[in-house]
């Protein structure tokens, strides 16, 4: 076993829920390594792994390990979104039994940086590129953990190091035991302290949200500076309707009020699925959460609940409403499936694949279902009528929503 795989081993076997949580007994005493050892590369500008602005409160405990980070929210953690602390690429994005849910980022020069007890599964995979600021996924409290927190930790050459944010010492370093390792850090328990999130607008350039039309030969034009994660749309009456994720809450803007953006009220789910209904005046919004879709509707004070559909993707989501039939769209297992509420939401597969499991809407016109979803950085085009062929669009984008206004197509991305 490699050093680097002792320390981590070592590291998830003692990640624990936070300050006050029941600690785990050490089984072992490990090896003490005097000192990191000194990166190739630079220390990145690293900020701190939560939204702009936001205070959290930044602790470690007896017997924690030296350096290790728990970071807790005061107005309630779970559910809450982890962003990447620096650009790099995401090296591992799974499950782990003691981190739960966790994301590691290599930045390159021999720093790495370690997101535990996400939640839920993460949204980004292994292999992928990622921002500063690009939300990994959600505060949850998975693995060894007895209360939502998330646990977090930079590395240099494969060895826990202080962390830094916005260029300024943590000051989280010594968790007082000299029986932890591989690390030993003298001193008593380092004290806990309230820092706010430097991690400001670094991806809002990438999320601004796009209105083409068929109609205009599909030009791409902005929409008053609404920014998301996911979108969403649909038209009442000559009224278009635009739904988009910021922070796991869904808002809402109109066009006959300027696309000035209000809170629905619906909040903790998954920032890259969502997807909205119009059925006889009754507003419905479903989202994913915990894997599971749910669904909120406009008459019940968008009250949010579980539809029974499982095992989905949390990037992917679209839903029609066909002749009073409302009709769920995911992705599972690198498929399109289809739900319906007259069945039961039975989820069935429609045979749509190869498409990225980040991306999916669907209009029914003239009683033709039609899905979109992307592939290769472009939007296809499948529809009933023709055994769900995925045609190209010519339309770039990397998140997806449609709807139609008196027979034109219209696609909004991100």
């Amino acid at each position: 076993m490699t050093g680097l795989s002792a320390r981590f081993l070592t590291s998830v076997r003692l990640a624990l829920a936070g300050v006050g949580a029941v600690l785990l007994t050490v089984l072992a005493a490990v090896t003490v390594v005097p000192a990191p050892a000194q990166a190739a590369g630079p220390r990145p500008h690293f900020q701190m792994p939560l939204p702009c602005g936001e205070t959290w409160r930044l602790a470690t405990y007896y017997g924690h390990e030296d350096y290790d980070i728990d970071m807790t929210f005061p107005g309630g953690s779970s559910g809450r979104s982890i962003l990447a602390s620096y650009d790099g690429t995401v090296t591992f994005a799974g499950w782990g039994n003691s981190g739960g849910w966790y994301v590691v980022i290599d930045h390159g020069g021999g720093w790495k940086t370690f997101y535990l007890h996400m939640i839920e599964t993460p949204m980004v995979r292994a292999g992928q590129g990622v921002s500063i600021g690009q939300q990994l996924g959600r505060v949850g409290s998975t693995g060894n953990s007895t209360g939502p927190h998330l646990h977090y930790e930079q590395t240099r050459d494969g060895v826990k190091t202080e962390s830094y944010f916005n260029g300024v010492p943590s000051g989280i370093t010594s968790d007082g035991s000299p029986h932890t390792g591989p690390l030993y850090v003298a001193g008593p328990t380092s004290p806990a302290r309230n820092l706010t999130s430097q991690n400001c607008g670094q991806s809002n350039p990438n999320r601004q949200v796009y209105e083409s039309g068929s109609h205009s030969g599909w030009q791409m034009l902005p929409v008053n500076g609404i920014t998301g994660s996911a979108t969403a749309s649909m038209v009442m009456g000559a009224n278009k309707l635009l739904y988009t994720v910021n922070d796991g809450r869904v808002y809402e803007a109109s066009s006959d009020f300027g696309w000035r953006n209000l809170a629905t009220g619906i909040s903790g789910v998954s920032n890259n699925a969502l997807a909205v209904l119009n059925v006889d005046g009754v507003k419905y919004v479903y989202t994913v959460v915990g894997g599971m879709v749910h669904e909120a509707a406009s008459n019940n004070g968008w009250r949010n609940l579980n539809t029974g559909i499982s095992g989905v993707s949390a990037g992917a989501l679209a839903a029609i409403n066909l002749n009073g039939v409302k009709i769920v769209y995911t992705v599972a297992g690198g498929s399109v499936h289809e739900a319906a509420s007259n069945s039961g939401w039975r989820n069935l597969n429609t045979g749509i694949s190869g498409i990225s499991a980040s991306a999916l809407a669907a209009i029914s016109l003239d009683g033709v279902k039609i899905v979109y979803t992307v592939a290769g950085g472009m939007v296809h085009e499948a529809g009933s009528s023709t055994g769900w062929r995925n045609l190209n669009s010519g339309v770039r984008g990397t998140a997806v929503s449609a709807t139609s206004l008196n027979g034109v197509k219209i696609l909004y991305t991100v």
